[in-house]
């Protein structure tokens, strides 16, 4: 199945706990045989902090913009058998 997740963040465990608990289900969908694009927006509070910056398990897509993320990610999402959007996007 194709999975798109667009949260808040993977590549930064630094001040949220959202990176660890994402990358764990990631890891185990990715296990399953599934294809994962995680779309997350580049804040500046996050970008220096990154101890992920290119996850193994999934495909990694970084945005500035709630437009470029619709521009940039509308056929993905439209393709996808799953679409998850995690809190505080």
């Amino acid at each position: 199945m194709k999975f798109v997740i667009i949260g808040l963040s993977v590549t930064s465990s630094w001040g949220n706990g959202h990176a660890t608990t994402y990358r764990a289900l990631l890891k185990e969908l990715k296990a399953l045989g599934h294809d994962i694009l995680f779309l997350e927006k580049d804040v500046p509070w996050y970008s220096p902090h990154r101890d992920m910056p290119a996850p193994g398990f999934c495909t990694l897509g970084l945005y500035k913009t709630n437009e470029e993320l619709k521009a940039d990610y509308t056929k993905q999402v439209a393709e996808a058998d799953v679409v998850i959007v995690g809190s505080y996007v």
